[in-house]
């Protein structure tokens, strides 16, 4: 089952989707980080993932 997480940070179109849901996690880790200056905690993220 794929993953999906988009970024709701306002002009961003960043989306990430994979079968593995740690490689999300990991991903939208270091984009926050990088793009945002932000830190997002692994229960953030995986609240924030979607399954299709």
């Amino acid at each position: 089952m794929a993953h999906q997480f988009e970024c709701t940070q306002q002009d961003c179109d960043f989306m990430v989707r994979a079968d593995d849901e740690q490689e999300i996690v990991d991903m939208v880790q270091e984009h926050a980080r990088e793009k945002h200056g932000m830190s997002m905690d692994r229960n953030d993220v995986q609240g924030a993932i979607e399954q299709s």
